[in-house]
């Protein structure tokens, strides 16, 4: 079968695809908000390792502050926060993708309904 959008086979045989599309970024946005979770879980539960840590600088007046401990844990957790983030871009990514394949889906339904007019007024339908 066609795409050809200017006939009712080429929208249906598209609009087949984009729900297959959608079938599958769905389930890659289940799949990237899991990992999300998962890297939330791994930097917060290293960031409270960090600050019960035995090196983490203990803050005390005239000492040290609680910027300065926090910059340290900071220090010791930079692969975990940057893996959380990349997780958190990554689940922004599917979400936009799924948007884009479901705006398309409305886009080419339009089409399908212009197209569908186009033949009822032609006597083609």
């Amino acid at each position: 079968m066609s795409d050809d959008l200017t006939t009712l086979a080429g929208v249906e045989s598209r609009l087949r695809q984009l729900v297959t599309d959608l079938t599958l970024a769905q389930q890659a946005l289940a799949k990237t908000r899991d990992d999300e979770v998962r890297a939330k879980h791994v930097y917060e539960a290293s960031r409270r390792a960090a600050l019960l840590s035995e090196d983490c600088p203990k803050v005390a007046r005239g000492m040290v502050t609680t910027a300065d401990r926090d910059a340290w844990v900071d220090e010791q957790v930079k692969r975990e926060c940057w893996l959380y983030e990349l997780a958190e871009v990554k689940r922004e990514a599917a979400q936009d993708h799924l948007r884009v394949l479901r705006d398309q889906a409305m886009i080419v339904m339009s089409l399908g309904k212009s197209v569908q007019a186009a033949f009822q007024m032609s006597g083609a339908a």
